[in-house]
């Protein structure tokens, strides 16, 4: 290959590298995952958004009925503190583990907690509350 077209090919990659980049289509945006808002939830707060978790009657009114009988003290809800469905649970108050023995086995990992006569079920790895049972 002599100069002259070695320098043709060059200047052509050169020129035609940005239209190529140009013409190539956008990536997709991410689908963002499932989520509902979150009910505002006072100073203990967290992110505006929470993953859907649902619990059939049928095992609500089982899971209710066993933390009944368990006895659990209710517990003040701390000064700014509003139980709703997505506020993060302050560190003062305690999570109690569900048993495979309770018998509801929907719950997964979610453990609760009972503040201002209110069950809650909570997700221990954000704390967040993702159903209020009473």
């Amino acid at each position: 290959m002599n100069t002259k077209t070695f320098l043709g090919v060059a200047i052509a990659a050169i020129v035609a590298a940005p239209l190529a980049f140009a013409a190539a289509p956008a990536p997709a945006p991410a689908s963002p995952p499932a989520a509902t808002p979150a009910p505002s939830a006072g100073a203990g707060a967290g992110a505006a958004t929470t993953t859907t978790f649902t619990l059939a009657a049928a095992d609500q009114t089982k899971l209710k009925d066993w933390i009944t009988q368990q006895k659990t003290a209710s517990v003040a809800a701390p000064a700014g503190f509003t139980v709703a469905v997505g506020a993060t649970l302050p560190a003062s108050i305690m999570l109690n583990m569900i048993p495979a023995s309770a018998g509801v086995t929907a719950v997964g990992t979610h453990k609760y907690a009972v503040i201002d006569n209110k069950i809650v079920l909570v997700d221990p790895t954000t704390r967040k509350i993702d159903l209020i049972l009473a």
